[in-house]
């Protein structure tokens, strides 16, 4: 049907402008529609149920489609929106389940609310640069939606604009969108990426919640909150990355993450299965952090005054909690079932511990430190952790024989070495590593000194690494550990640097045969059907073992061996392969070297003697045959009068 372009009135044409309200209501025998260029407005349910239209032409005359206009229209499979259009009004298209593609033009500045609703065969959409905000519901339910480009005029997306797009893949939030609304993507099960923009500021309440697909998120340094629920139950999500993490949010607004993720987030510097909540945060939500199941640790910033309802209920892997210094209150079931936590110290600016607060830790929990005097307790607060004990610092007050519940102790606490550093030799600029290691409730500190006075390293750091050791560095070194509670001082770990010997590790290949035979060595560098054997060398057996070193420089990556002789050998010849050192021995002709070995892990002065070697050249190389499946060796040469 073409729209006639003109109306006779009293003899006269007029052109036709308009296209009143209801002017085609429920005609579901109309198959095709051309509109005239006199046209300046489509009215509201101008076309609506035409259940039988395919395809409708809006031409460029056209400013404005009223509420409506082409509601469940089921037909029609395109549409394009002219850039003379400025204004569409609510559900201009809602229910056009066939519509497939839709070209929006550069005139419109806002979608309207439910304008493509439920078109479920919505495959593509191109928005014109003009549009602004997308209004809610806008394209909810256009389950096949796979092309979507966001034009870089947009400043807002409404709430739920987008939910239910279960086939968006990739969603790319251009950089002057202030605000991503409520549910904006929520339930698009197909979304695995989503990049957000640099104007962010509000990320709203469960705005990708449900997006089980969706594996990475970035969030600029623009974002200052992130509602409750936005990413809950993205079951998918990796890691998310967060900009300018001491200024990103004032709060945490409730619940971020939830349930099963493989990994909870991931700051730069940070670890899988940790939390480091940003230094800006005052407070945190109820159930913030309710079944995080993979969450391993966490540390709370000293900003934070309380942890609230059931924050880390759940957590069945948490281990490790650091609570900043202003937390004063631990709400009712704030670590409820979480059963993987051992030990536990409140700092003493907690003056409360709420009901369950603690509840049903399990056997696994041993130890609740105490930092400071007894806090309020409800009684019920560690009910279910049998094996706990609480324990107290000297001069607090408040305690009795137990607490909540519990027994108590008073807590002495100096740190325990378990395994002091090693004594040990080293070659003249080689690296050496000194290490202990240490236990305590309580955070650690480290000094590490050299003969007792020369302080060498002091921090946290329970390695203390020597990267180009020389010869004025042997002496003894020990270790002071310390926290607030007292200090332990390491057994001393003799360090001897001795001058380097020159030596290379060479295949020693032992070849064992019948004593009196000759057998051949080949070598090859790969293997294949047809290998090509090399000639190597021979060895006349004066005993039934006997190596043969092969001193090719440089070695290849790989190489094989195999031995044969000739005949019909008494024995069957057979081989084995050993590295070998092969120290260099230098001097005069007729002179002898002594050769020394120590390991390098042990007493300093156990020096053992290998072999005393007369010189038949001036350079010439010892294999140390004896080292094979030993531990590591150092070499000293001596000359021998």
């Amino acid at each position: 049907m073409t729209v006639p372009s003109t109306i006779n009135a009293s003899g006269v044409d007029l052109p036709v402008v308009s296209i009143g309200d209801d002017a085609f209501y429920n005609c579901t025998r109309l198959t095709d529609v051309t509109i005239p260029d006199s046209v300046t407005n489509i009215g509201g349910q101008a076309f609506e149920q035409c259940s039988g239209l395919t395809r409708v032409t809006i031409p460029n005359s056209v400013t404005s489609i009223a509420a409506e206009a082409f509601r469940e229209c089921t037909r029609l499979t395109n549409v394009t929106i002219p850039d003379s259009v400025t204004s569409m009004d609510d559900l201009a298209f809602f229910s056009c389940s066939s519509l497939s593609n839709v070209t929006i033009g550069n005139g419109l500045s806002s979608i309207p609310p439910v304008a493509f609703q439920d078109c479920i065969n919505l495959t593509s959409v191109t928005i014109g640069n003009g549009v602004t905000n997308i209004g809610f519901y806008a394209f909810q339910n256009c389950s096949n939606l796979t092309s979507l480009t966001l034009p870089n005029s947009l400043t807002g997306i409404d709430n739920t604009a987008f939910q239910l797009c279960t086939s968006l893949t990739s969603i790319t939030i251009p950089d002057r969108v202030i605000v991503i609304g409520g549910a904006a993507f929520s339930q698009c099960s197909g979304l695995t990426s989503v990049t957000i923009g640099n104007s962010v500021t509000l990320i709203d309440y469960g705005a990708f919640a449900e997006c089980t697909s969706l594996t990475s998120v970035t969030i600029p340094s623009s974002v200052t909150n992130i509602a409750d629920q936005a990413f809950t139950y993205c079951t998918s999500l990796e890691w998310i990355a967060v900009d300018a993490l001491n200024s990103c949010y004032s709060s945490l607004a409730g619940v971020l993450f939830n349930k099963n993720q493989t990994v909870l987030v991931q700051y730069p510097g940070g670890k899988p299965g940790s939390y480091t909540i940003p230094n800006s945060v005052t407070s945190i939500a109820d159930l913030a952090f309710y079944w995080c199941t993979n969450l391993a640790s966490v540390a709370i910033p000293d900003g934070v005054t309380t942890i609230g309802l059931a924050t880390f209920a759940g957590c069945l892997n948490l281990a490790s909690v650091t609570m900043g210094n202003r937390v004063t209150t631990i709400g009712e079931q704030a670590f409820v079932w979480c059963t993987r936590l051992t030990n536990v110290t409140i700092p003493n600016s907690v003056t409360n511990i709420g009901h369950w607060a603690f509840e049903s830790c399990g056997r696994g929990l041993v130890g609740v430190y105490f930092k400071g005097d007894a806090p309020a307790v409800d009684p019920a607060a560690f009910e279910g952790d049998e094996n706990a004990t609480v324990y107290y610092l000297p001069g607090t007050t408040g305690w009795g024989a137990t607490y909540g519940g519990l027994p108590t102790a008073l807590w002495i606490q100096v740190p325990t070495i378990q395994t002091p550093p090693l004594t040990q030799t080293a070659e003249a600029t080689s690296a050496v590593s000194l290490q202990v290691d240490a236990s305590s409730p309580l955070p650690l500190f480290y000094f590490w000194y050299l003969n007792a006075t020369n302080l060498l390293s002091s921090g946290t750091n329970w390695q203390l690494e020597l990267t180009n050791a020389q010869l004025d560095q042997s002496g003894a070194y020990t270790v002071v550990i310390s926290n607030v509670l007292g200090a332990v001082t390491s057994s001393p770990a003799m360090l001897n640097v001795i001058a380097p010997v020159e030596r290379r590790p060479v295949p020693g290949v032992e070849v064992m045969g019948q004593a009196g035979s000759v057998l051949n060595l080949d070598y090859a560098d790969f293997l294949s059907p047809a290998p090509s054997w090399t000639p190597l060398g021979s060895v006349s057996l004066t005993s039934t073992s006997q190596y043969y070193f092969d001193l090719t420089v440089p070695l290849p990556p790989q190489r094989f061996y195999r031995a044969w002789q000739t005949g019909a050998p008494g024995v069957r010849p057979s081989l084995d392969l050993h590295m070998v050192p092969a120290i260099t021995l230098t001097g005069s002709i007729g002179g002898s070297v002594r050769v020394d070995y120590i390991n390098r892990f042990g007493p300093i002065d156990a020096w053992v003697t290998l072999d005393t070697v007369s010189l038949t050249n001036t350079s010439q190389l010892y294999f140390d045959v004896s080292a094979w499946q030993q531990p590591p060796r150092l070499y000293r040469l001596v000359q021998v009068p």
